[in-house]
Formats: structure tokens, sequence, C-alpha cells
């Protein structure tokens, strides 16, 4: 099973996965496949030549539209950490224009955060929600997460409205809602391509075990049992490139054209 992600507004460049023998990923091979896929945005491109400044006119521009249209949402002044935290709750009550434009400013504010403090080199696929649909992961999923995340692998994206254990443990948010937990549940056409050095790689079973230690505090919150493999910390390795990569090609064509299965 093989992955062709087009890149460039020509598609003037191919990346292609291999992937691997498993559930998830055969699911999502055979869905490309199957389905017209269509994508929240085609530009979440991450730490490759962009600077802050780019970034802050993103976020800005995002801000002025979800002003123009429904101001109530931003207060002049007020910290957008405010914002971003009422998000989950405010882009679920929204259609079109709007949520399309909430769902801009959360990938920019994360962008911000990200180019400031990691520089991880990345880029992320988000379907669309249509007439594909997500699919309940199957208990045997939950076997396959891994905090690990290898260079020139793919994964699948979280693909929820929420926070992650691995999102808040490194937020250090002990007064996250109750409601803003989501553990990966689903399965989506939500990609993740990893171009960093790996990560974790190094005793992740201990970062696990470092995890779950700091969920103690907010153990009533969460909706399963701390050792509940349903917790889903991590991602879904799905597969990997067939060929080196060349970062200025991804550089100069941030745009994802297609997603092609063969």
């Amino acid at each position: 099973m093989l992955i062709d992600i087009h890149l460039g507004h020509n598609a003037e460049y191919t990346l292609t996965y291999e992937l691997f023998d498993n559930r998830v990923a055969e699911r999502i091979w055979d869905r490309f496949k199957t389905y017209q896929i269509d994508f929240v945005s085609r530009t979440q491109f991450y730490n490759w030549g962009e600077t802050v400044a780019d970034v802050e006119a993103r976020l800005q521009e995002s801000i002025q539209h979800i002003q123009r249209l429904k101001p109530e949402l931003v207060v002049q002044g007020a910290d957008l950490n405010r914002l971003h935290e009422h998000f989950p709750d405010n882009v679920h009550n929204e259609t079109g224009e709007l949520r399309h434009w909430l769902s801009m400013f959360n990938y920019h504010l994360h962008h911000l955060e990200d180019i400031t403090r990691y520089q991880n080199k990345r880029f992320l696929v988000s379907e669309n929600s249509g007439s594909s649909g997500p699919e309940p992961l199957q208990l045997a999923d939950y076997d396959l997460f891994s905090l690990t995340r290898l260079t020139n692998h793919l994964y699948m994206n979280y693909p929820h409205v929420g926070k992650h254990l691995i999102e808040l443990y490194y937020d250090n948010d002990v007064h996250v809602p109750a409601s803003h937990i989501q553990p990966t549940s689903i399965l989506k056409n939500d990609l993740l391509a990893w171009f960093s050095p790996d990560q974790f790689a190094q005793n992740p079973d201990r970062i696990v075990k470092q995890i779950k230690r700091w969920c103690v505090p907010i153990a009533h919150k969460l909706p399963y049992d701390i050792e509940d493999k349903r917790l889903a910390i991590g991602h879904i390795p799905l597969g990997k490139l067939t060929h080196e990569p060349d970062p200025e090609q991804i550089s100069q064509n941030q745009y994802v054209h297609t997603v092609v299965a063969r």
C-alpha cells in the first residue's frame, strides 16, 4: 500500500509513503481510495523557513475575520490564550466561514507556540467532516499508539477538537475542563508527516510513566482509568517514506494538492 502526497499548487513535488501492515493504515488507505477527501486546510506546514513575524501576521488575520463574523468572541486587548482556552466550546457550535477562521486561529496559535519553543519540522493534513465521516477505533487499535515519532515517518494526526494527554502534560494544564480532554477515539484521514529528528525514541516507556504520574491529580477528569490504553498516548504509525525527502522542495511547495492511495 502506497500513499502519494502531492505538494504545490500544480503538484510540483511528491512524497511517497509505504504504509505499514496495520488495520488503521489499511483503513486510511482504503478511505483515500474510496472517498473524495476534502481538507480543513492545505497549508499546515511547520518550520519550513517561515518567521515568527509571518506566523503572527497569519494569526492576526484569523482574529480579524473572527471579529468581523462574531465580534463577541474576541474582546479587544484580551489574552489570546483566553480565546484558545474556549476554542473547543466555540468551534463545536459554528459552521462555514466562522468555523474555518476559528480553526485557522487554533492552527496559527499552535504554530506560533511551536516556532518559538520546539521548531519541529512537519506538516499536517486534516480531513474536513464530509461524506467519509469518522470511524470509531477498535479496541485492538489502541495497541498501535506510540509516543515515538521517527524521521520521515507518517502518523495519524490527532483528529479531535480538544486536548490529548501529551498536550496537557507539556502545557502543565491541570485546570483544563474535563469536557476538553479528548483522547483519540476515532479514525480519520488526518495525517502527520514528521521530518525532524526522532522524538521520544530513547526511553519512551519512561516518559509515558511520567505522563501518567502527572495525570494523578486530574484523574477524576479523565474519561478512563490512568492505566487504560484508551487514553491513547501518542500517535498511530501509518508508514515511512520510500525515498529521501528534498527539504527545499517541501519548503517551496507548502500546499497539499492531493493525496492519492495506490
